[in-house]
């Protein structure tokens, strides 16, 4: 009999084989030329799509459009239109006159993906939608975004799935429970994928690499253990596509990484730039971490006549620790400068604190 181990690895290679380069959910509204740079280099990097907000239909009826940029290839694009709870409270024909209407102007994708906060016992709501937008927009891919609670309504959840080309399946989402707060419960996820494969529908699964800042705390998934259900779950949506200069989120690199079940493998890179007058600025690169507050042990190997730091990161009182907000991922920023009595390069050894040297 083989051995659950040799299973595994067996099961991780056939899904890789098989499975399509990650895409992308594209959440921002604005379209901020940091945007639209991620937007460009994600085309010249990967084959995937990216899904992008269209739009949104809120509780109290208002309707946002988030009209595509020039940045958008429609050949690679799915918008996605997030519609509200209270919103059920319309008939299916109306509500889906309102989403043709927010999807016009990006029709040219010729898909459309309808995010709908549909409580469990409004699956055949849901349902009735998804063949009205099939009636009235044929030949468009249609897919439809769903939680793990819903795959337990066997009847209801397959009469939805199969009004749809494939569904998604987002094991994540900010949840307080107990007071804690949290975006992704890997045992939760696993046993939804393993759920969403046996009922043999087509699906994707779409992945946390986000965070959020509460009462100055990160809340945040584990990248590796998201990196570990990538392994096995085939078709990927990474929530969300970084950009340059948020650190809620990771860079493309990384986050591919992840989304091809590689591992995660983050580490912080230091330069020295010498300047003017003889002074040395210490330069941090992040490559994989959210932009959190990390605390640093430096040890210098000779005298230092001076030093002060930069962007809000503090020295402790013996100034053998700094502690600094990183960089968001993929970018870098200088944190301490220093001068020695020889001027010449700072002989340091530095250390995350109860990490690994740097």
């Amino acid at each position: 009999m083989m051995k659950p181990r040799l299973m595994f690895v067996m099961l991780c290679a056939i899904l890789a084989v098989g499975a399509a380069e990650p895409e992308f959910y594209v959440w921002q509204r604005q379209n901020t030329p940091e945007l639209q740079s991620a937007v460009a280099e994600f085309y010249k990097t990967c084959s995937g799509k990216l899904y992008f907000l269209a739009g949104e239909i809120e509780n109290d009826g208002r309707i946002i459009r988030i009209p595509p940029s020039k940045a958008v290839d429609f050949a690679r694009a799915v918008p996605v239109i997030r519609i509200h709870v209270k919103n059920l409270e319309k008939t299916p024909v109306v509500l889906a006159e309102e989403i043709i209407n927010v999807y016009a102007p990006w029709k040219a994708a010729n898909a459309l993906q309808i995010d709908l906060d549909a409580p469990e016992s409004r699956l055949d709501y849901y349902r009735d939608v998804m063949l009205e937008l099939r009636k009235q927009l044929p030949g468009t891919g249609l897919s439809a975004t769903v939680l793990p609670c819903h795959l337990k309504h066997a009847a209801a959840f397959r009469a939805l799935a199969s009004a749809c080309d494939y569904y998604v399946l987002q094991v994540h989402g900010l949840t307080r429970r107990n007071k804690v707060w949290s975006v992704y419960d890997h045992g939760e996820a696993v046993r939804a994928v393993t759920l969403a494969k046996s009922l043999k529908l087509p699906f994707k699964t779409a992945l946390p690499l986000y965070c959020h800042e509460i009462g100055g705390q990160w809340i945040k998934p584990d990248p590796a253990k998201v990196s570990k259900l990538a392994s096995v779950c085939g078709d990927v949506i990474g929530f969300r596509l970084g950009i340059h200069g948020d650190g809620s989120s990771l860079d493309l690199e990384t986050t591919l990484r992840i989304c091809k079940g590689q591992g995660y493998a983050p580490k912080l890179e230091t330069r020295w730039e010498r300047k003017p007058g003889g002074a040395w600025h210490l330069f941090i690169r992040n490559r994989g971490f959210f932009a959190e507050r990390v605390t640093l042990s430096l040890k210098f190997k000779e005298p230092l006549t001076d030093l002060d730091t930069f962007n809000r990161a503090r020295l402790n009182g013996r100034r053998n620790e700094l502690t600094l907000i990183l960089p968001p991922s993929g970018t870098e920023k200088p944190y301490l400068w220093v001068r020695t009595g020889s001027n010449g390069k700072p002989m340091i050894t530095i250390q995350i604190r109860g990490g690994n040297k740097l």
